[in-house]
């Protein structure tokens, strides 16, 4: 296990935890909305995690984007406390792509390197 992996895999399932608890909560169809989108982003940063070990730097791409648009659901609802709810998912997941992108360019750096000079 790798730290990409993890990170990534903790900050998914907190983003869907935290979406099942804000769709179990909710009292608005906003909120509900907010709370689904939320999921399916979470999901998103899941799959990111399940390939990076492979793909790091699409991996990274993954998790960037799905930090950034689960931020981007809180305003839906029309209330900033869930941005509260949300934030260790969005920080988990935004650390996990700053390091899925650190691993691919130091893998890039190891191939030129072992690529000899004519």
């Amino acid at each position: 296990m790798n730290k990409r992996f993890l990170l990534g895999l903790a900050g998914g399932l907190a983003g869907i935890i935290t979406a099942g608890y804000v769709i179990a909560n909710s009292a608005s169809n906003d909120v509900t909305l907010a709370g689904i989108q939320t999921a399916l982003f979470a999901s998103l940063a899941l799959m990111g995690a399940a390939i990076a070990n492979k793909e790091t730097r699409f991996a990274g791409y993954m998790l960037i984007s799905s930090a950034v648009f689960i931020t981007l659901c809180i305003p839906i609802a029309g209330s900033f406390a869930l941005l509260m709810l949300y934030m260790p998912t969005v920080v988990i997941l935004g650390i996990a792509a700053v390091v899925c992108f650190m691993d691919a360019s130091a893998a890039e750096s190891d191939e030129d390197a072992e690529i000899p000079a004519e």
